[in-house]
């Protein structure tokens, strides 16, 4: 190709030909070294790999992957990115797929489902070799696009019983349950919970049903769930003003459980500005994110595991592209830590 034809092909670099002439070798060769180097000789492996360091050359993998049928590339979808709260469980899947050789890709659904199609349609006319969603709830045309597309999806941050394909996760709804039973074995009466919007996030749904189900059991009436209405803000600032809005409306709360860290350290700063002693009014979040160990009181909180939750996705991901039998089901359970936030359980 001619720098006056390359000059007309905006975002093309040097092509697998050009790599072959200035080796001297033929393309077939410098498909080889690409990828089995094993097979060529040392001397010629040499000379193509300097002619393309020389040119600059980016092999095109997707025009690979049309013969082969794979793209090397798995896709997952968040529902943000705004902050922390997935980085773990992407980074343990990319850890995975990276040893094996496959690549990633992230999009944000910003907690909407049809946001979430509307991505997985594009996604999978790149022809990923797999998917990974974030939950379990998803429109009807999301559910007949992958079965009918047929690659593997790894649904994670739950657990069900109806999969779209496999699922990793935990119990959110045991989660709740278990913190709020911490909660009340604490001497904590007045709890109310702060959750995000349910419609379409099961895990929200989940957690506020544990929540309802432990006071019930306890024999005390729960109090209403304040709903924080934008879910996309999940902000520290959002979990202040949730605190404040919560201690007008039910002064003798003494304890909020918040469905997120991120708000619940939001809470204990507005508590020390406001002169509130906290664990006297206790303080509860759910992740374990970093921002909740270094606060002051540290957050007691409901320990996920996020990260194995991306390695394990990873795994099932590679045990179903080699064909490997694998359950499509795996649970992997949560933690209660107990900080400094909320009164003391005796062991």
């Amino acid at each position: 190709m001619s720098d006056n034809e390359r000059a007309g092909r905006p975002g093309f670099g040097a092509t697998m030909a050009e790599v072959a002439a200035l080796a001297g070798v033929t393309k077939m060769t410098v498909s080889r070294v690409l990828r089995h180097p094993e097979k060529v000789t040392p001397a010629t492996r040499a000379r193509v790999s300097e002619a393309i360091a020389s040119l600059g050359y980016v092999p095109n993998r997707l025009a690979g992957s049309l013969t082969a049928g794979v793209s090397g590339l798995v896709a997952a979808i968040v529902p943000t990115l705004r902050h922390s709260l997935f980085a773990d469980t992407l980074e343990g899947l990319g850890d995975v797929l990276s040893e094996a050789g496959l690549d990633l890709i992230v999009s944000s659904s910003s907690y909407r489902t049809d946001i979430e199609e509307n991505q997985i349609r594009s996604i999978l006319e790149r022809r990923p070799d797999a998917m990974v969603l974030t939950g379990l709830t998803h429109t009807s045309g999301t559910r007949d696009l992958l079965r009918t597309f047929g690659v593997p999806v790894v649904e994670t941050w739950e657990t069900g019983d109806e999969p779209v394909d496999m699922v990793v996760g935990y119990s959110n709804r045991k989660a709740a349950h278990a913190m709020t039973v911490h909660l009340l074995n604490a001497g904590y009466r007045r709890i109310v919970f702060v959750n995000g919007p349910s419609d379409n996030n099961e895990r929200a749904r989940h957690r506020a049903e544990g929540y309802l189900a432990a006071m019930q059991e306890a024999g005390i009436a729960p109090l209403p769930v304040h709903v924080v209405h934008d879910e996309g803000a999940i902000r520290p600032e959002t979990g202040a003003q949730a605190l404040r809005t919560v201690r007008s409306e039910i002064p003798d709360a003494d304890a909020l459980f918040f469905t997120s860290d991120v708000f619940a350290v939001g809470a204990i700063l507005a508590c020390r500005e406001s002169g509130i002693a906290v664990p006297d009014l206790g303080i509860a979040g759910f992740h374990d994110l970093e921002i909740g160990r270094v606060v002051f009181p540290a957050l007691t909180t409901v320990h996920v595991p996020a990260m194995e939750m991306g390695r394990r996705a990873g795994e099932m991901i590679l045990a179903r592209l080699s064909g490997n039998d694998i359950a499509t089901r795996d649970e992997l359970g949560f933690t209660i830590l107990q900080r400094d936030s909320t009164r003391r359980v005796a062991a």
